[in-house]
């Protein structure tokens, strides 16, 4: 891997990883919610809905936290850039879409099948 696309793909992955920790400290767990709701019924009825959707998001933000600080210390590595089953080169287009593949895109078709 280039060394500049290493460091336009560090710089990507820094940036959203900063992006995730500001979102998910902002995070405010239901009870806290509905503590600062508590006497309108409507607004905790809200929150009791809105409840799996807003776990479901948490659950992913965190793990595409944790996915993107694994792929930052991948960076730092020779294997960074290298697919991890055929050794092949991963394009720089599909690392920039998406930065935690370990795959080409041909190792990552064969791998759904």
């Amino acid at each position: 891997m280039l060394e500049t696309d290493r460091l336009l793909l560090n710089t990507q992955i820094e940036k959203r990883i900063r992006v995730l920790e500001n979102t998910l400290s902002d995070c405010h767990s239901i009870s806290n919610k509905k503590q600062s709701q508590a006497g309108d019924a409507s607004a905790i009825f809200d929150l009791t809905i809105n409840a799996f959707v807003d776990d479901k998001i948490l659950s992913e933000n965190k793990l595409e936290l944790a996915q993107l600080t694994t792929s930052l210390t991948w960076m730092q590595t020779d294997d960074a850039g290298v697919c991890a089953l055929c050794a092949c080169d991963i394009p720089i287009g599909r690392l920039k879409a998406v930065p935690s593949t370990r795959l080409c895109v041909a190792c990552a078709d064969n791998k759904k099948d």
